[in-house]
């Protein structure tokens, strides 16, 4: 094959013009690279895509399998949307605890039933409202309430909860209390007026009634002390049992009634009430010692027997020195039972000891007085026989009675409230903040 350089020459020789342009020193140049265009960087945004119409609201709630369960957050529940015409959703934003939680958490002996909730009580606010009942709740609201399906696996420690408003207690939260207040207000107060609103519509007590209370820094018994000073009007001594530093929590926390009540230390008698209470009935005097000053002085008692005694600790020694104690005719009313109360093991609705359905049944023929194992049924059926919702939102709304919180925890720390709550030191509510989500 020729080479290019022969193939050159052979074309000149037919035509010399090309020969020239082959020996241009211009054609032997190379070319200039193309200019380079600049341009404007291009950025790209990120577009959010449409939302879908949500049709649920979604939940963070708190929740347990079984007693021995560690407590845990579950992000699987729901409220669907719409809500259901008689039914409001509330945005919770305190729940209270209380010893029946520990109870209904004890009865889960395996986790075969699924997931609970836990908590009865609640503040908040409201958030959906079902169409027949706009005429009669806003979204807005404050509210505070009682959730209590012990059966039903539902508790108000959840970020939104449903009430139906036809069942469940729920009413606008009063301008004088906080919404940490008012998350621990109902249940604790609403049992204590339960009994002393029985009580007195048997006739049992009056203003000049003899009353002991066992467990006076108990929530229910400080409610029980403010409902009998300030609302029932007693005139008399209250007798409270206490333990350690009950005496000077009572003093400061109920400084105007402070005198009229006679303290017994709980644990210098070693848990035998019964004796330094019958002490001070046969000597008519006790030695009451304060804590604070380390001073003792004697206290004059001269009122007797006790047409009352309400037990809020639980325990067999009081009834076993009953006749010694309460009057004829008198009333013993406990919350706990014959056995002191263990908020490990203690479990929701468990069927009494034999005895005390004996006492229940034919006390007042064979003990002389009256037994009555009380349980607060929290329902808005129960509430229209006393009207217990609307005696208690006024109490509070008038400041007559006063919501004692002795501590708050972030729901997040829920490991260190329920462990204070089992020491059964508590001396006031405890109460849970729970998170928006």
């Amino acid at each position: 094959m020729n080479s290019p350089r022969a193939m050159a020459q052979a074309l000149a020789q037919t035509d010399p013009k090309l020969e020239e342009r082959n020996h241009d020193p211009k054609m032997e140049e190379p070319e200039a690279p193309p200019r380079e265009i600049k341009t404007d960087e291009v950025k790209l945004k990120r577009v959010a895509r449409p939302i879908r119409h949500v049709k649920h609201i979604p939940l963070k709630s708190l929740i347990f399998y079984s007693k021995r369960g560690p407590l845990e957050f579950s992000y699987d529940g729901k409220i669907k949307l719409p809500v259901p015409k008689n039914k409001l959703v509330v945005e919770v934003h305190y729940a209270g605890l209380n010893p029946v939680d520990m109870k209904i958490k004890n009865g889960y002996q395996t986790g075969i039933y699924g997931a609970a909730g836990l908590g009865r009580e609640f503040s908040g606010v409201i958030t959906h409202v079902g169409e027949n009942i706009q005429s009669e709740w806003n979204e807005g609201d404050e509210v505070y309430g009682i959730l209590f399906h012990p059966h039903q696996a539902v508790g108000t420690l959840q970020t939104s909860i449903l009430v139906d408003p036809r069942t469940d207690p729920i009413m606008l939260k009063p301008l004088s209390l906080s919404m940490k207040e008012a998350s621990g207000a109902l249940y604790t107060l609403g049992t204590a007026y339960n009994i002393l609103d029985k009580l007195q519509r048997k006739g049992s007590l009056q203003q000049n009634s003899n009353i002991c209370i066992i467990g006076g820094t108990t929530s229910v018994g400080m409610a029980a002390i403010q409902l009998l000073k300030k609302h029932y009007n007693v005139s008399t001594l209250l007798t409270v049992v206490t333990r350690g530093n009950g005496r000077s929590v009572l003093k400061k926390k109920f400084p105007s009634i402070a005198e009229e009540i006679v303290f017994i230390n709980y644990l210098t008698c070693r848990g035998k009430i019964s004796g330094p209470i019958k002490q001070m009935i046969e000597a008519g005097q006790i030695t009451d010692y304060d804590d604070e000053t380390n001073e003792e002085h004697t206290i004059k008692y001269d009122q007797g027997k006790y047409d009352i005694i309400l037990d809020f600790v639980g325990g067999y020694d009081v009834l076993a020195h009953s006749n010694s104690l309460i009057h004829k005719g008198g009333y013993y009313v406990t919350t706990v039972g014959d056995y002191v109360a263990n908020y490990k093991e203690d479990v929701y609705n468990s069927v009494d000891n034999p005895s005390a359905n004996m006492r229940k049944a034919f006390g007042s023929v064979l003990w002389l007085y009256n037994y009555m194992h009380f349980q607060f049924d929290p329902s808005v059926s129960a509430s229209k026989k006393s009207n217990w919702m609307g005696k208690c939102n006024e109490l509070l709304e008038r400041k007559t009675i006063k919501v004692i919180i002795d501590k708050t925890y972030d729901w997040k720390k829920h490991t260190e409230a329920i462990s204070y709550m089992n020491t059964q030191r508590a001396q006031g509510k405890i109460i849970l903040k729970v998170e928006k989500f």
